[in-house]
């Protein structure tokens, strides 16, 4: 028996108080084979819709989980477990040729990293709905995961209070025909999109806010295309305590491409797409918090604000 697997069953037996088990760990930790794992500095976690089973622990790829929401719970756990998880960073690793499930919590500080691929698609698939509602749930970070619609008419990724600092980063969000929105957010700040690519003619828009705080939010380099009606909505119900910004994007739809009612965000150097005429009908951003927005509507392509 090896050393490693002698002071895990020491541990085990709590005749090594400083080595906990596997979730709420200490300083130190083992996991099921006995393998030291440095703790404090995030835990890792792997799942593979393939051939992971829910009954593993997760701790490597031949113990990986099959489902994201059984990482998720394990992910939280461990977060919430002690203090060596409170300010610790998690990683949970995704393969998924795609997964079909509709996540009710979003993990706790971590990352949730696309590193499989299905057919030609270069990231690994979720098809659902999500609609985190756990409390407390802090900057959830998704890096190269392809979100896809269900057949029903809902956003993708439904944001309230409950969520803070919640980033999708090299993502794409693909519409069914009755998608309504790409990422819905109502009171949830700090939240990031940078680099992802929206595609499918949504509904509503591609990104709306609802009601509420929306402070610190960056909608940066991202592709939309295929717009039925909106591209970025914000109603003036929304409020922000910290600049917001929409940048270098370009956005592509039916109607109002950027539609800012309050005027909260920073609006520079995207380039607009609208299947209207150049005017109130594809666009609506005031233009003291703009600048060099390049939009191309029905009659004619305009600078906006206009250059002076």
């Amino acid at each position: 028996m090896s050393l490693d697997k002698v002071l895990y069953n020491f541990a085990r037996k709590g005749m090594l108080p400083t080595m906990k088990g596997y979730v709420g760990s200490g300083p130190i930790s083992m996991d099921s084979e006995g393998r030291m794992v440095k703790t404090g500095v995030g835990r890792e976690f792997f799942v593979s819709n393939n051939f992971g089973v829910d009954t593993n622990d997760g701790s490597s790829w031949d113990k990986a989980f099959k489902t994201l929401a059984a990482a998720v719970t394990a992910n939280n756990a461990d977060i919430a477990a002690d203090k060596y998880g409170w300010d610790s960073r998690n990683r949970i690793y995704l393969t998924s040729g795609p997964t079909t499930e509709d996540l009710v919590a979003f993990p706790d500080k971590c990352d949730v990293i696309g590193v499989g691929s299905y057919n030609a698609n270069v990231k690994p698939g979720i098809t659902g709905n999500h609609v985190p509602v756990n409390t407390g749930n802090y900057g959830t970070r998704f890096i190269n995961i392809w979100f896809q619609a269900p057949a029903d008419a809902s956003p993708i990724v439904t944001l309230a209070s409950t969520t803070s600092g919640c980033q999708f980063i090299d993502c794409t969000f693909s519409a069914k025909a009755t998608t309504t929105i790409g990422i819905q957010a109502t009171a949830s700040p700090f939240l990031k999109v940078y680099g992802c690519r929206f595609e499918g003619a949504f509904v509503t828009s591609f990104i709306t806010f609802g009601a509420g705080e929306s402070g610190g939010t960056e909608i940066i380099g991202n592709l939309m295309v295929d717009g039925a009606d909106n591209g970025i909505v914000a109603p003036d119900t929304v409020t922000a305590s910290w600049a917001n910004v929409i940048a270098h994007n370009l956005i592509q739809c039916a109607d109002l491409t950027i539609d800012d009612d309050g005027d909260l965000f920073l609006i520079y150097n995207n380039i607009l797409i609208s299947g209207e005429n150049v005017g109130a009908s594809s666009y609506d951003f005031g233009a003291t918090k703009s600048a060099v927005n390049y939009l191309t509507g029905a009659d004619k392509t305009s600078v906006i604000p206009a250059l002076t």
